[in-house]
């Protein structure tokens, strides 16, 4: 079978992003830096022909896919919804202001617990688990959950296109991707992936290998044509 080359990318900066407050399923537009941004890595992408393009069902990633398709030089593909690459949800914490939660992280679980989750070379998985533990119910999904959804949205989406060598765009969120590329054993940054940055994964035979991770600029020696 082919090779799949997977784009994935984080949605550039909304207004959420901007405040510092958590955004998993509450959608919110981009900022004006957002759709610079967007429009940057597009700049970047633009010899990319792409075979297809795919978002979450959340705005924010379908502004940016377009924002990214309008630098893009190459014969402009279709454009798909998926569900399944959709954000993790906050549960009650959705919009929550990044430091009204430190202090109720250090309540529920404390300091010593916080450290070791962040220094953890899962610390992405471990993050989630400090949400479901503050949460107390069943509401946000299990770090393996999450990565099982994810995998799978990939996975039939590389197996749809692996006939010939296809470039893919994937469009989608910082949490839901920092976990999958944590899962495959990549090295994601403390505080997850950038807003409009790019990782680019193989996809070939049930095999997903990463070629690089979190980049936006000086990506030319890097493009499949």
């Amino acid at each position: 079978m082919a090779i799949v080359h997977f784009y994935l990318v984080r949605h550039g900066q909304t207004k959420l992003n901007r405040a510092a407050r958590l955004q998993g399923i509450t959608d919110s537009p981009l900022t004006k830096k957002g759709i610079r941004m967007a429009k940057r890595l597009g700049h970047e992408l633009r010899n990319i022909q792409f075979r297809a393009v795919y978002t979450s069902d959340l705005k924010r990633t379908q502004d940016t896919a377009k924002y990214i398709l309008e630098e893009n030089q190459q014969k402009i593909p279709s454009v798909y919804r998926n569900p399944d690459l959709r954000e993790l949800s906050f549960g009650r914490f959705e919009e929550a202001h990044n430091l009204d939660l430190i202090p109720q992280a250090l309540r529920t679980l404390g300091i010593r617990k916080i450290v070791r989750a962040f220094l953890n070379e899962e610390h992405v998985g471990e993050l989630i688990k400090i949400f479901r533990t503050m949460d107390g119910t069943e509401q946000i999904e299990d770090s393996a959950h999450l990565n099982l959804r994810f995998k799978r949205a990939l996975t039939l989406i590389g197996n749809e296109y692996q006939d010939q060598e296809s470039n893919i765009l994937i469009v989608t969120h910082g949490l839901i991707l920092s976990n999958f590329i944590e899962s495959l054993c990549g090295d994601v940054p403390l505080f997850l992936l950038d807003n409009s940055r790019a990782s680019l994964i193989d996809y070939q035979n049930d095999k997903f290998t990463i070629q690089y991770i979190n980049q936006a600029e000086d990506l030319n020696e890097t493009y499949r044509h």
